[in-house]
Order: structure tokens, then C-alpha cells, then sequence
């Protein structure tokens, strides 16, 4: 029994951190735009409330899309799920930052925020497709060096 509790509490703390960094990594890029975007316009500064709606944005799409089984972490391609994930992500996203108003209702600025959301699922789907390679290697040679000291 306690195994099986453990292994409940860990393969939660797993999904949690997973959760986590991909909130972490979202709001961070959403930042970015915002603070392009701030520059452009002649700000030195970011709203403090748009802030927060940025990172509860992140923090909720990160884990509906995650209790969803729709991350990144896993996959090999992308199917007809994952396309339509990233682009209903991406337009959530941008429909949070009108309704929000993040961009003061440029609507230019919107759209382009949502091709650039929708960038940026694809650079993380890219980049935990090319860390499950690395890592397949590194076990892979853990694999054989563990394998030869036995022999």
C-alpha cells in the first residue's frame, strides 16, 4: 500500500513540476511581448495588474492543458489535437489580453500576440522534443556503462 501511495505522490509531483516550469516558461514569454510592446509605446514600466493576469493566464492554461493530457512532454508529433490545442491556447490567450487589456485595445497588436503565441507553442513542442532526444542518449550510455561494469 505504501508503494502504490508513493508512486500516486510521485508521479503527481512530477506532473506538478512539469506544470510549473510550463507556467514559469509562458508567462515569461508573455512578458516579453508585453514589455516590447511597453517599450514601443514609451513605457520604462509594466502594469502591476496586467502582470498578474499574465501569470493566472499561464498558471490556468498550463494545467487545463496538462490535465488535459494536451503538453508537450510526451509527444513525437504534432496531431490534429495538438494543432488544435495550441491554436485554441494561443487564441484564449489572445482573447485574455483583449478582454484585459494588455495592449490598450490595439487589435494589431492582439493578433500579432496570438501568431506569437501560437511561435511559441511550437518552439516548446521543439524543445521537449529535442530533450527527450538528449535524454534518450544520456540513458542510453548510462545503460552501457553500467551494462560493461558488470560484465
Amino acid at each position: 500500500m505504501k508503494k502504490k501511495i508513493r508512486a500516486v505522490f510521485e508521479m503527481y509531483i512530477t506532473r506538478k513540476i512539469g506544470a510549473e516550469i510550463k507556467c514559469c516558461l509562458t508567462f515569461m514569454l508573455i512578458l516579453c511581448y508585453y514589455g516590447v510592446y511597453r517599450l514601443y509605446c514609451g513605457f520604462e514600466t509594466a502594469e502591476l495588474i496586467h502582470m498578474l493576469e499574465m501569470l493566472w493566464a499561464a498558471y490556468i492554461m498550463e494545467w487545463i492543458q496538462v490535465l488535459l493530457h494536451c503538453d508537450f512532454d510526451e509527444i513525437d508529433r504534432l496531431s490534429i489535437k495538438e494543432w488544435l490545442m495550441i491554436i485554441i491556447g494561443s487564441g484564449v490567450y489572445g482573447l485574455t489580453a483583449h478582454i484585459a487589456g494588455w495592449f490598450d485595445g490595439n487589435k494589431g497588436v492582439t493578433a500579432g500576440f496570438f501568431g506569437y503565441m501560437v511561435i511559441a507553442y511550437l518552439c516548446t513542442f521543439l524543445i521537449y522534443a529535442i530533450k527527450r532526444v538528449i535524454d534518450a542518449k544520456m540513458l542510453n550510455n548510462d545503460l552501457k556503462k553500467f551494462q560493461e561494469r558488470n560484465i
